[in-house]
C-alpha cells in the first residue's frame, strides 16, 4: 500500500530504547527484534526483549504508526489518528485501573514518531476466534462469556470518563484543543440507505437513536470500538482486550450489543446460538450493573440495547451497502450479503421483542425481503463452526 510510509527499523529500536530507558530512569536495550507485522499493515509491530540496566529482561510489543498523516499537534488528532486513540485510552486505563488487566500494559511512547511500547502478553496466545472456529460449544460459550465480562469490567471501571478521558489527551499530546465529541446523526445513514433501495424510516424514530448515541448517560463508558475476536487474548482462560485503536468514551452497548449482532466490524463475523448469547449477557450485566444499574433493570436493558443495535444495523449498510449491490463479495469468513441479510433480520426481532421503534421494525424487514429477493442464493450469516453440532444436535 504505497500511501503508508516507510519505516526504518533501526530507527524505531533506537526510539523505542530511549523512551524505556526515559521512562524507567535506567538504560534500556532491546535484543532480538521480529517484525510480526506485513508491509500492508497501518502499523509496524515488532516483538523485543528489553534489557533493563538492572538486570531485567522484559518482552515488549512495539507499535509504531506508518500513516502519514500522523500529526500530533493536529487538532483533530484524537478523531483521525488510531495511534492516538490507543495511546490515550491504554494511559486513561493505566491510570485508572493500573491492575485491572484491561489489556497489554503501555509501557512508554514516543510523541513525534508516533510509536507506543506495551508489555508483551506473550507469544503464540490464542484469541477468542480459535475457540469460535475449532472449540466445541461448552468451550466457546466459556470464551465468549470471558469476553464480555472483559468488556463489562471495562465499561464499570471507565464510567462517566468524558473529562478524565480529555485530560489524558492534554497530558500527553498537549492542551489547546477543544473537546470534540463524536457526533453520530443517524438520519445520514438511513438517508443513504433510502437512496439505493428505497424506504422510509421514520424521522423521529432515527432521531431517538441519534440522541441516545449522542447523550449516552449512564451508559457513557470508555468503549473498545473494535471489539473483535482476533482483538480478545486468552491469557490463563481469562479474555485480555488488545488494539483499543477505536477507544472512546461512548456508549457502552455498542461493544455489548456484539456478540448478539454477530461481530459487526470483524472478518471473523458469525453468530453465537440466542439461548448462548442470553447467558453470555447475563454474565455482562451483572457485572456491569454494579456501576450502572440500570443494566439491571430488564425492560430498560432491552429497549437500550436495542436502540444501540440499530445505530450498527444503519453503520453497516453505509459502510457495506454499495459492495453488496455490486456484487457478493466474501469478506473474511462470511460474505457481505449474509451479514447485511442478517442484521436487518435480527435487528427486526429486537426492536419488536422490545417493543419500541415500530417503524424502522417495518422498514427493516421491508429491506430484507427486498434484498433477499434480489439475492436468492444468500443464505443469512452463519453460527459460528463451534455452535454448528450442537445446533444440529438440538433440531
Amino acid at each position: 500500500m504505497s500511501e503508508l510510509r516507510d519505516l526504518d527499523l533501526g530507527e524505531v529500536i533506537a526510539a523505542t530504547e530511549s523512551a524505556l530507558s526515559n521512562a524507567s530512569g535506567m538504560p534500556v536495550k532491546l535484543q532480538d527484534a521480529k517484525v510480526l507485522s506485513d508491509e500492508q499493515r497501518r502499523n509496524l509491530i515488532v516483538r523485543a526483549q528489553a534489557g533493563y540496566g538492572d538486570g531485567r529482561m522484559l518482552s515488549v510489543i512495539v507499535k509504531a504508526t506508518r500513516s502519514p498523516a500522523y500529526d500530533p499537534k493536529a487538532e483533530d488528532a484524537l478523531a483521525t489518528s488510531g495511534i492516538i486513540r490507543e495511546w490515550v485510552a491504554t494511559a486513561y486505563l493505566a491510570a485508572r485501573a493500573p491492575m485491572a488487566g484491561h489489556g497489554s500494559t503501555l509501557l512508554a511512547g514516543v510523541v513525534p514518531s508516533g510509536i507506543l511500547i506495551f508489555e508483551d502478553l506473550g507469544p503464540d496466545l490464542p484469541s477468542l476466534v480459535k475457540t469460535l472456529l475449532e472449540g466445541n460449544a461448552d468451550e466457546a460459550e466459556r470464551a465468549v462469556a470471558s469476553y464480555a465480562l472483559a468488556l463489562a469490567r471495562l465499561h464499570a471501571d471507565t464510567v462517566g470518563c468524558l473529562d478524565a478521558h480529555q485530560e489524558t489527551l492534554d497530558s500527553i499530546f498537549g492542551s489547546g484543543r477543544g473537546r470534540r465529541p463524536r457526533t453520530w446523526q443517524v438520519e445520514k445513514q438511513a438517508d443513504y440507505v433510502v437512496q439505493r433501495i428505497g424506504g422510509s424510516p421514520p424521522t423521529q424514530e432515527l432521531a431517538q437513536i441519534s440522541h441516545r448515541l449522542n447523550n449516552p448517560g449512564a451508559w457513557l463508558a470508555l468503549i473498545h470500538g473494535d471489539p473483535c475476536p482476533d482483538n480478545a487474548l486468552l491469557v490463563a482462560e481469562k479474555v485480555r482486550l488488545i488494539d483499543y485503536e477505536f477507544a472512546r468514551p461512548s456508549h457502552a452497548l455498542l461493544d455489548a450489543s456484539y456478540w448478539r449482532i454477530g461481530f459487526p466490524s470483524c472478518w471473523c463475523a458469525g453468530r453465537v446460538p440466542p439461548e448462548v448469547a442470553s447467558r453470555v449477557e447475563a454474565v455482562y450485566r451483572a457485572e456491569v450493573g454494579k456501576t450502572i444499574p440500570l443494566a439491571l433493570d430488564e425492560e430498560a436493558y432491552r429497549a437500550e440495547l436495542a436502540f444501540i443495535t440499530v445505530s450498527w444495523l444503519f453503520a453497516s449498510l453505509e459502510w457495506l451497502l454499495d459492495k453488496a449491490l455490486d456484487e457478493d463479495k466474501k469478506w473474511g469468513i462470511a460474505s457481505i450479503r449474509s451479514r447485511l441479510l442478517w442484521y436487518l433480520e435480527f435487528v427486526a426481532e429486537l426492536t419488536r421483542a422490545a417493543g419500541i421503534l415500530p417503524g424502522i421494525t417495518a422498514t427493516a424487514e421491508a429491506w430484507r425481503a427486498d434484498l433477499q429477493n434480489r439475492w436468492p442464493d444468500t443464505k443469512t450469516l452463519g453460527l459460528y463452526p463451534a455452535f454448528v453440532a450442537t445446533a444440529k444436535q438440538s433440531c
